[in-house]
Parts: structure tokens; C-alpha cells; sequence
């Protein structure tokens, strides 16, 4: 499995642990078989995109495409965030990364 494939997969086991949910509930929120779901968190199968999705809404993880150039300041900003919940001992963060002016919405 290639080293992005398993940071998904591990990333989205985290992220179904951390809601307290077993492989079998996450299968009941998104139509995924528990048995796929399982295959995708050890790496034995690649994961279809519409399979991600469902998974990552039922978690609430969002999927961007984030152009190659900009990948550290956003990397650097998650870790900013990480670090920030950690010294607060808040879970996850609950208020937005980003906020519309008025000129930008549109």
C-alpha cells in the first residue's frame, strides 16, 4: 500500500474512533459494508472515492484538493490547530478555520 493510502486509512480509523463508533455502526451511517470498512482501515483494498465520501461525511472529515504549492501553509495551519485543542484540552476544534467578510461572499 502506498504511504498515501495508508495515511487515509489510518486517518479515517482515528477519526471513527474518536466518534466512538465501531466499524459496524460507521457501516450502518454510510451503506459501506463493515467488512469493506475493515478491508479499507488494514489497507487490503483500495478505497472508490464514493466510498471515501460517505465515510468521511458519516465522521465529519472534510475533503479538499489542495494545489501542491499550498500544501505546507495549510499543513501548518492544521498543525497550529492541533497544537492550540492540546494546550486547551479541547477535543475538536469547534469554530471555523476561516471567516467570510461581507465583499467576500459572493
Amino acid at each position: 500500500m502506498s504511504y498515501l493510502l495508508e495515511k487515509i486509512a489510518s486517518r479515517l480509523k482515528q477519526a471513527r474512533e474518536e466518534k466512538g463508533l465501531s466499524q459496524r455502526a460507521l457501516a450502518q451511517l454510510t451503506g459501506v459494508p463493515q467488512s469493506h470498512i475493515s478491508k479499507i482501515e488494514s489497507g487490503a483494498v483500495d478505497i472508490r472515492l464514493s466510498s471515501l465520501v460517505e465515510i468521511a461525511r458519516a465522521l465529519e472529515i472534510e475533503l479538499e484538493l489542495v494545489p501542491r504549492p499550498a500544501l505546507p501553509a495549510v499543513q501548518a495551519i492544521l498543525r497550529s490547530r492541533r497544537n492550540e485543542a492540546a494546550h486547551t484540552g479541547a477535543g475538536a476544534v469547534s469554530r471555523s478555520q476561516y471567516q467570510l467578510d461581507e465583499r467576500d461572499d459572493g
